[in-house]
């Protein structure tokens, strides 16, 4: 009877856990709004740049006082650059026609959180971005990113891609990128921030806002940057 009890109570403690759903960063975007023909995602590197080369040119030659000599070098590289997309089976002139709409689409796709997962309850790995509050010195909301370096010696993730958590616990990050797993409740609640971090000022534009009730510290991985530079005090502070 008492080892039944001891394992009763040994469940209790553990189904706030259990409740949560594990969730890793894909899972966060919004399948249907994603779900759309995207025809630059089947170029690749070279092709991409061939094409931006081509809208550049066409730029050029549409500027009025091109000299005779620069208009026909630039319209001798334009002819070059538009044969070897049209040899990779490149639609030049159809990809460019849609720019604007894709430009639309992709914009909608990234501001798009996965609704089955407003107010849920979750679980999720990544790296912290603590921002300090000026006055107590001490960290009680932040960011958290799916790959380290993200925001400063990286791009910003895309705003589907980045949670804003404040803490409903007292666990403190020992430095910036710490990372972690945050259990909490997640809601679609789209926020817009300038912090100073590392390199400079950033816009911290993320679409989920996270509860924490609870975190999970978890190893740094092989070759991770010294933790010593990243540490507390760092420069990670609102810039408003």
């Amino acid at each position: 009877m008492r080892a039944f009890l001891c394992l009763f109570l040994l469940i209790g403690m553990l189904q706030p856990v259990w409740a949560a759903k594990k969730v890793d960063w894909p899972d966060l975007i919004d399948p249907d709004v994603a779900d759309f023909d995207d025809p630059f995602a089947a170029l690749n590197l070279t092709e991409l740049r061939s094409l931006g080369t081509v809208i550049r040119l066409r730029q050029r030659l549409s500027e009025t006082g091109l000299a005779k000599d620069a208009r026909t070098a630039i319209e001798e590289r334009l002819n070059r650059e538009e044969a070897k997309l049209a040899v990779s089976g490149v639609d030049t002139d159809g990809l460019l026609s849609r720019r604007q709409e894709i430009g639309r689409l992709r914009a909608e796709a990234a501001m798009a959180g996965n609704r089955e997962l407003d107010g849920k309850e979750i679980v999720i790995p990544g790296y912290v971005i603590p921002v300090l509050d000026g006055d107590s010195g001490i960290s009680a909301s932040g960011y958290l990113v799916p790959e380290r370096g993200m925001c400063s010696h990286m791009p910003a993730p895309d705003p589907n891609q980045m949670i804003r958590y404040t803490l409903a616990t007292d666990w403190q990050a020992d430095s910036i990128y710490e990372p972690v797993k945050l259990i909490g409740t997640l809601s679609i609640q789209p926020t817009r921030q300038e912090i100073m971090l590392l390199d400079g000022q950033i816009e911290m534009i993320a679409v989920f806002d996270l509860k924490v009730t609870k975190v999970r510290p978890m190893r740094n991985p092989p070759g991770s940057p010294d933790r010593s530079f990243l540490s507390f005090p760092g420069h990670w502070q609102p810039a408003n």
